[in-house]
């Protein structure tokens, strides 16, 4: 298929032209576990709608996208900047035919994407690796070069030497001789990265300093996700694809891009030990107790990209999660000389698209570590495992709590059977007053003065002593010797 885009302000024209029959809009984009119905932005197309998101259209027709995401796993179009991610704009109708897309543009705009060009257009052998390729443009698009296979596409500033030691450390691990884009945007939105094959596009807050993990955690998916493929994480891009693998997935990326940034020098042991810290918090809520890696990560789709107030309660996070049992993974190898590098160039190696088996396979086989356990059971069995081998103090244990989180005096968070719940709260009572009083001050039986629903309430609350949920952790080994993390972590 080929389509000829013309940008407006909030919205793509698009002609399209493939072949009279049935075309298929995505519903959501792979690297993101929620249906996001795309098809919603459909605002014209010349075709007979069969579904929600199929229509039944002639060789050549037009449609019109509304495009106003600042979301870079969606699509954006204003008088000076576009940003596609394919899936969120273009439809399919075979998987394994070629895409091209056409761009009408100024001609002092900049384009940057990684697909190929080809006779005015740029195109891709098949859909996946078309879906695969997001598209950015503007006037004002800047493409820093960080070395010769890797450069920052953005409209804003960035420290590009702290890119380009991100990578180098990166590349000593697997290595690839593919051009990589960063897709780079400030916005007034944090919404964090999602991985493509040979780019990735970020978007965070104006107020963002701290980069470096994110980036790294990014570009470390070049490989895992996108090289290393969980066997059973295969995208249709119509409804929910299980998988129980996030945890390494996503989980081991995000430990790697703490230990690819120490080694580059581009953050400080303190600073990757509060990262740290504050994944291994939340092993110690009620949700770890509940729930496990495996089944954390089959009910992404319903519970982790749409997580509510209960959250902690009722599931845990397979990055929090995955990134304990790395640490876990990479202390038990160091006592064998080895490192979890040596887990990934296995694994790479050994069987690209990779089952729990093949894992706990060449764990159990070469360095006699069984993960399985720890993946199927209870998330907290990591935190107890990583006592043997790192300090992990519970600053708050003991102290009396109420057992609520706040955010500006309104509950966002209440623990399960802490003594906030025993006294009916729940989040989004606005506390008012406290005895009387402006100021909280956690003590027995202290009367809130709460909205609940426009109503005043006036609640009476206990205190139990904290389970322990804020977490000072000091490893002695690795990359973390001879300094401490706490957790960012306050519930009262």
């Amino acid at each position: 298929m080929i389509f000829e885009v013309k940008p407006r302000n909030r919205y793509f024209e698009i002609l399209a032209k493939g072949r009279e029959g049935v075309v298929v809009f995505p519903t959501y984009v792979p690297g993101s576990y929620v249906i996001r119905e795309l098809e919603r932005n459909i605002v014209e197309i010349e075709g007979i709608r069969i579904s929600k998101n199929r229509f039944y259209v002639k060789d050549n027709f037009r449609y019109l996208i509304y495009a106003v995401s600042k979301d870079q796993r969606e699509a954006i179009s204003t008088l000076d900047y576009i940003f596609i991610n394919p899936p969120a704009v273009f439809p399919f109708q075979e998987i394994n035919e070629e895409y091209c897309v056409k761009l009408d543009l100024p001609p002092n705009w900049k384009i940057s994407t990684s697909l190929e060009k080809k006779d005015g257009m740029y195109c891709a052998d098949n859909y996946d690796e078309f879906a695969d390729s997001p598209i950015e443009a503007s006037p004002y698009l800047k493409v820093l070069k960080i070395d010769d296979k890797h450069v920052v596409s953005t409209i804003d500033d960035l420290d590009v030497e702290m890119i380009r030691r991100i990578v180098s450390e990166a590349d000593k691990i697997l290595g690839d001789e593919d051009n990589y884009i960063f897709h780079f945007r400030r916005s007034d939105k944090e919404l964090g990265g999602i991985e493509h094959s040979n780019s990735s596009a970020i978007v965070v807050s104006w107020d963002r300093e701290k980069l470096a993990t994110l980036f790294a955690h990014e570009y470390f998916h070049r490989w895992n996700v996108k090289r290393l493929i969980p066997a059973d994480l295969k995208h249709n891009y119509e409804k929910e694809v299980y998988t129980s693998l996030l945890w390494f997935a996503e989980g081991f990326t995000d430990y790697m891009a703490v230990i690819i940034s120490l080694r580059a020098g581009v953050i400080d042991r303190k600073d990757a030990l509060k990262y740290v810290a504050n994944s291994l918090s939340k092993l110690t809520f009620p949700g770890a107790k509940r729930t496990s890696l495996a089944e954390s990560s089959f009910t992404t789709w319903i519970k982790y990209y749409r997580q509510d107030e209960n959250f902690l309660n009722s599931s845990i996070s397979y990055y929090d999660g995955g990134l304990a049992l790395a640490l876990y993974v990479d202390l038990e190898m160091s006592k064998k000389g080895k490192r979890i590098d040596d887990l990934f160039k296995e694994i790479y190696q050994e069987k690209r698209i990779y089952s729990f088996d093949d894992l706990n396979r060449v764990l159990k086989g070469k360095y006699e570590i069984d993960i399985e356990d720890l993946v199927y059971g209870p998330a907290v069995k990591i935190l107890e495992q990583l006592k043997d081998d790192a300090y992990i103090e519970f600053i708050d244990r003991g102290k009396p709590y109420y057992g609520i989180m706040l955010k500006d005096k309104t509950i966002t968070y209440v623990e399960d059977n802490s003594p906030a719940d025993l006294a009916g709260l729940i989040p989004g009572d606005q506390i008012i007053g406290f005895n009387g009083k402006s100021k909280l001050e956690v003590k027995d039986s202290t009367k809130l003065t709460i909205v609940r629903e426009g109503r005043i309430k006036e609640v009476i609350v206990g205190t139990s002593p904290n389970p322990g949920h804020k977490i000072k952790v000091k490893i002695g080994r690795l990359e973390f010797e001879k300094e401490e993390g706490i957790s960012d972590i306050e519930i009262i």
